[in-house]
Parts: C-alpha cells; sequence; structure tokens
C-alpha cells in the first residue's frame, strides 16, 4: 500500500469577487453585525408579539372633537343659567387616549362623549367648566386641550306678565269689534334675572282689517311679543314663555262682531229751560253730528236717532252755555257709544223793533239873523237793534234833524238824519226820509 500525500489546500482565496467576499466574511464575523442581526430579531420577535397580544394598549390622538353640553334643566331648578354659547366656545377638543392593540382601529373620538356638565356651576358670575367623558371604556383620556371653558352665570328666575291685545288697523266699514279676550290672560317668562325682571307685558296684536262678519265668533292664534315698560321688544334665546308649565309663543283671542253704521243726534233734545228774556237759542252743536252705534241687526234697524234723558239747562242764560251730556242708553246697544258727549248751546240777544211816532225833526246850522221852515215838522221812526239798547230807549234819546249849515236862502231837499248818543249798531226807517226847507232872512 503506498501512502498518498495530502493535498495542500491554497492558502488565499481565489476568483473574481475575492476582495468582497473577504469583506463579507470579516463583516458577518464582526461583533456589530451579530448584535444589529440581534436587534432586529428581537423587534421582529416584539412586534410579532404586540400583533398577536390585543391587550397591550397604544396612544391615540383625536382632533375637533366635539363637545356636548349636560345638566341646564338641572341648573335651572337650582336658579342659575349659564349665558354663554358653551358650544361656540368649545365647539371641539384634541384629545389622546390608550387604546387596547384589539380596539385601535375601531375606536373614535365620539366613544369617549367628551361633555360640559353646567351642574359643576357655583354660583353668579364667572365660573370654570371642566370638559368631562362620558365613557373610557376603550381606555383612559391622556390629556384633553382645552380642558375647561370660563362661562358667566346669571341667576334663573320666573315671573307672571300680563297678556296684552294691540288694535291695529281698521275694522271694515259697518263692522264693529263688541268684545274680545286673551287665553291666557297671563304669562310666565322664565330666563336670566337681568332680562326677565325687565319684561313688563306679553303684547299680541290684533289686526282689524283681517276681520270679517263671515266669522262674527272667532278664535284665532297670535304671536306674542315680549316688551319692557317703554313698549320696546325683549328678545333672548335664553327666555322661555310658558302657559301652565307648556312652552309657548303664541295666545289664543276671542273675537265677537256685531254689524254697525252711524246714527244722528237729536240734538233739540240736547237743551231744556227758555233763556233771559229779550235772548234766544240759536242752534246746539257738538263736535259729531253723529256718532257710530252697534248693535245686533234686528236692534240697529230700530234706532232712529240718539236722545239724552239729561239735558243741558239754558234757563235764564244771557250767553253761550256748554257743557256735557249723557246720552241715553239703549237696550241691546254694543259699546259704540261714549257715556256723555260735549254740547254747546248758542245763546245771542235778539233783535227787535220799535217804532216811535210824531218825533219832531229840528234844523241845525242855521245862520242867525235867518229862520227856516220845513215841509214837515215830524216823523215817524222805526227802530231795528238788540233787545237792551232798543227796550231801554227812551223817546226823548232819540234826536232828528236836517242840517242847513252854510245854505243860502232859498229851498232846499234836505234829508232827515237821526242822533241817539252812545247807541250801539243799529237801523233805522223813517216816515219822511227828506223834508223842503225854506231858509229866509228875519224880518
Amino acid at each position: 500500500m503506498m501512502n498518498s500525500r495530502p493535498t495542500k489546500k491554497p492558502d488565499t482565496l481565489r476568483g473574481p469577487f475575492k476582495g468582497m467576499r473577504t469583506s463579507m466574511a470579516r463583516l458577518f464575523a464582526s461583533k456589530r453585525f451579530t448584535f444589529a442581526i440581534s436587534l432586529l430579531a428581537a423587534v421582529f420577535a416584539w412586534s410579532a408579539l404586540v400583533a398577536s397580544d390585543g391587550t397591550l394598549s397604544r396612544e391615540k390622538t383625536f382632533s375637533n372633537v366635539a363637545v356636548g353640553v349636560t345638566g341646564e334643566t338641572t341648573l335651572k331648578t337650582r336658579g342659575y343659567i349659564v349665558m354663554d354659547d358653551i358650544e361656540a366656545l368649545i365647539p371641539g377638543v384634541r384629545m389622546v387616549v390608550e387604546v387596547a392593540q384589539q380596539n385601535y382601529n375601531r375606536v373614535s373620538g365620539t366613544s369617549y362623549g367628551p361633555y360640559i356638565d353646567v351642574t359643576d356651576v357655583q354660583g353668579v358670575g364667572e365660573n370654570v367648566l371642566p370638559v368631562s367623558f362620558s365613557s373610557q371604556m376603550y381606555g383612559p383620556v391622556v390629556s384633553c386641550e382645552p380642558s375647561s371653558v370660563v362661562v358667566n352665570v346669571e341667576r334663573y328666575i320666573t315671573r307672571r306678565v300680563p297678556v296684552v291685545l294691540e288694535l291695529a288697523g281698521e275694522a271694515p266699514q259697518g263692522m264693529y269689534l263688541d268684545a274680545y279676550k286673551t287665553d291666557p290672560t297671563m304669562l310666565s317668562v322664565s330666563g336670566p334675572q337681568s332680562l326677565v325682571s325687565s319684561v313688563a307685558r306679553a303684547a299680541a296684536k290684533l289686526d282689524l282689517s283681517a276681520l270679517s262678519l263671515d266669522r262674527a265668533s272667532d278664535r284665532t292664534a297670535i304671536r306674542v311679543t315680549l316688551q319692557n315698560a317703554k313698549g320696546e321688544p325683549v328678545i333672548s334665546d335664553k327666555i322661555s314663555i310658558t302657559n301652565q308649565t307648556v312652552i309657548t309663543d303664541s295666545i289664543v283671542v276671542e273675537t265677537e262682531l256685531v254689524p254697525s253704521r252711524d246714527v244722528p243726534l237729536n240734538l233739540s233734545a240736547f237743551v231744556q229751560g227758555e233763556p233771559a228774556p229779550g235772548y234766544e237759542l240759536v242752534a246746539v252743536t257738538t263736535e259729531q253730528e253723529t256718532l257710530t252705534v252697534a248693535a245686533r241687526k234686528e236692534t240697529l234697524d230700530g234706532i232712529e236717532f240718539l236722545t239724552t234723558d239729561q239735558p243741558l239747562d239754558i234757563e235764564g242764560a244771557a250767553q253761550d252755555v256748554s257743557g256735557y251730556v249723557r246720552l241715553k242708553r239703549l237696550t241691546g246697544v254694543e259699546n259704540t257709544l261714549p257715556s256723555e258727549i260735549a254740547v254747546t248751546a248758542q245763546i245771542q240777544e235778539k233783535t227787535i223793533e220799535r217804532t216811535l211816532r210824531n218825533v219832531d225833526v229840528e234844523v241845525d246850522g242855521l245862520p242867525a239873523g235867518m229862520k227856516a221852515a220845513l215841509s214837515g215838522r215830524q216823523a215817524t221812526v222805526q227802530l231795528t237793534g238788540r233787545y237792551t239798547f232798543i227796550d231801554a230807549l227812551q223817546r226823548e234819546d232819540v234826536r232828528l234833524f236836517v242840517d242847513v249849515s252854510g245854505l243860502e236862502a232859498g229851498e232846499h231837499v234836505l234829508p232827515v238824519q237821526i242822533r241817539i248818543d252812545n247807541a250801539p249798531e243799529f237801523t233805522c226807517a223813517l216816515s219822511t226820509p227828506e223834508v223842503t226847507v225854506t231858509i229866509t232872512d228875519k224880518p
């Protein structure tokens, strides 16, 4: 048996990738490579473990999550109300939460239900209210921004105010609103003290032009407006109006209509008595010659005129008399008539005539040394004037004359003139308005 010599292993690598193979061999043999491989293996193993274990938690961020508001009704029962719009102050929050791996993809921000509970209010003025969460079943909330909101709080009060009906427009011709009433007559107003305390009434406006005799008895729902003492509207979404605990914004108005027409006044019956002697009643006047009367048709058709049972007394009056006369109430007539009406009795002095006969006619202005002869020495005088003047006139108060001043001798036709001292206005008629005057020299 022959012994063979072992083949000698080449001392060096051969081939075209000799340098690369050498570098890789060194890399694989280094401690850094071994550490990197170990780290990658650990990360892979951890990822696999996390993926397979749903109980492990991860953080998740939600932005612009809407915030609700609760407890407003309860707060009002405590006598408080938040004046601010909380949803406008804090429209959304940013939340960071811890979520179990198995729920990571299914959970959303709304799952936590962020809200502001206004029952945390401590009193009037500024209050800081925290953001709370209705559920954290998917994991705790790590952080929330903003975490609170500052609100202004007032006292919440309720008070009752009267319902006032305002009439607008005009009822159609021949129609009268006989009666109306509101249901209810009072309403409850609740809200912030600063607003509710200024409310004086709940006003409803009834348009008369919309009424019709086709609906003589009617019920209409009319919206109400809250007003202050000056009649200015008080408007706020913080105020509520209730009727027996039921929220409302309107009332019911019941109306009753009847026909109407203008009826003349019996003015001659509005005065009684006689004026003073020498005076007379010349007219009875009122601001209106007719008044509108409303009644059921059968009653209205039977009314001819309006009168009084307490006329104005003018007994012995020597001047105008004014006063109020109560109208006689008519059965079945509705509320159109006033209880009384202003009346003026116009009284004036009578104009009378008086005749004076055989009144002498005198001559005025005759120069010295001359004489005058009249064709008529007397005349009849008819005077017309005020009673007090004519009645008190004496015969000697009346003077008839002709004026011959500046005339020469001869015949002259002259008017007869009359003179009454301190006389008021009067008229005069003479039986002889002219006379012939003959002027001659005295012998």
